[in-house]
């Protein structure tokens, strides 16, 4: 297997029998993301992420993260306004999101979640609300500042995907003993409570050692149930959103094609560094709506076929994978069966999309190519 060495932080059973589910589902195997709209936002400034989106306000959240910045567009395609982030600023959510930032119903406010504590501005980057959690010792979460790592309300809570690296090294079975996936930010204590250990059956309970990266957790709430991926593993997971998070049931994800990092032995491996596998098959982002679970993917790739990408230059290596074995997206009923498989249409980021409102906002694919002065987002329907 060959690995690269980086830094941690660089780095058809159709429904049920009943007819009405039938006549709510219809033609799966037929399903398609048709185009019905698309924003574009000027900017020449660097890289954007999506943060979210708000038909009511009509404005798009994203994140320039070489200038940590919040950039604010509209659908009307308008110069954008841009935040700083000044992480010494009384008002400042610290020096990176957590995850991805939410507006409020109305899209007149939005949150930052973040290390440092829970923080919620105007439109003109101006402190509503929020400050500092106020708990004595905070672990060092890991997080992505985009739509794959998705924040959830909760009440006045907020559940949020929060993993890093933990009081053991990865190294240890205490490690994985020890392992929690997700965290409550209670906003008005400002307390952090961290939940859900590895499920008891979990792969990643195999004995040997696993990179981070392949064990963070994707996470949907819906109708007071969690769903959640772990990582690389090729199972999902549904569980009550109460305490003491009954885990209503696990289904195996049986993609014929899915291949995945196996891990290390503890002896073998560096708990100070990433063994990054580019070949491993990965689960990018889990969105729920009304009638289906939708999953984005990347299947992987055999040992077998690892071979020809031997004398591939690293800066090229990902680009032809993904071409080579395109991401897909799997679409579920809500009870976990499998009913199609699309694959993305080019143009597409398929690790930042988000639904809102029954719609799917795709965040378009970074031109590698030329460079370009606008982000594009496409409003999608699955049809």
């Amino acid at each position: 297997m060959k690995n690269y060495l980086l830094p941690f932080a660089c780095v058809l059973f159709l429904l049920s029998c009943g007819e009405k589910n039938t006549e709510n589902i219809t033609n799966v195997e037929n399903l398609t993301l048709t185009k019905v709209d698309s924003i574009q936002i000027p900017y020449h400034q660097g890289i954007l992420a999506l943060m979210d989106i708000n038909s009511k306000s009509e404005k798009v959240l994203l994140f320039n993260q070489q200038k940590n910045s919040l950039v604010i567009g509209d659908f009307q395609g308008n110069e954008p306004s841009e935040i700083v982030n000044v992480p010494e600023d009384p008002d400042s959510f610290g020096r990176f999101p957590l995850g991805a930032g939410k507006f409020d119903k109305e899209g007149n406010n939005f949150t930052i979640i973040s290390n440092q504590g829970v923080y919620t501005y105007d439109l003109e980057g101006n402190l509503v609300h929020g400050g500092k959690h106020q708990r004595e010792k905070m672990p060092a979460f890991s997080g992505r500042a985009s739509v794959d790592q998705e924040f959830f309300w909760v009440g006045d809570k907020i559940l949020t995907p929060a993993t890093g690296w933990g009081e053991f090294p990865r190294n240890t079975p205490e490690f994985y003993e020890n392992y929690t996936n997700l965290a409550w930010f209670d906003t008005t204590v400002r307390n952090v409570e961290q939940f859900l250990y590895l499920d008891e059956t979990s792969f990643f309970r195999n004995g040997k050692a696993h990179d981070i990266p392949h064990m963070m957790p994707r996470v949907a709430v819906q109708d007071q149930k969690i769903y959640l991926i772990q990582g690389v593993e090729p199972a999902l997971n549904i569980y009550s959103i109460k305490e003491p998070y009954e885990k209503i049931k696990r289904v195996p994800i049986n993609l014929t094609d899915y291949h995945f990092n196996q891990g290390e032995d503890f002896k073998e491996a560096d708990p100070r560094m990433i063994s990054f596998d580019p070949f491993t098959g990965n689960f990018e982002n889990i969105k729920v709506t009304d009638k289906y679970i939708l999953i984005s993917l990347f299947p992987g790739i055999s040992e077998l076929d690892r071979a020809k990408y031997a004398d591939v230059d690293y800066m090229e290596l990902i680009s032809k994978l993904k071409k080579d074995y395109p991401n897909r997206l799997l679409v579920m009923d809500l009870e976990g069966n499998k009913m199609s498989e699309i694959e993305f249409p080019k143009e597409f980021d398929t690790r930042q999309w988000v639904v809102r409102d029954n719609s799917i906002w795709f965040l378009s694919k970074v031109n590698l190519e030329e460079e370009e002065d606008f982000v594009k987002i496409y409003k999608v329907k699955l049809k």
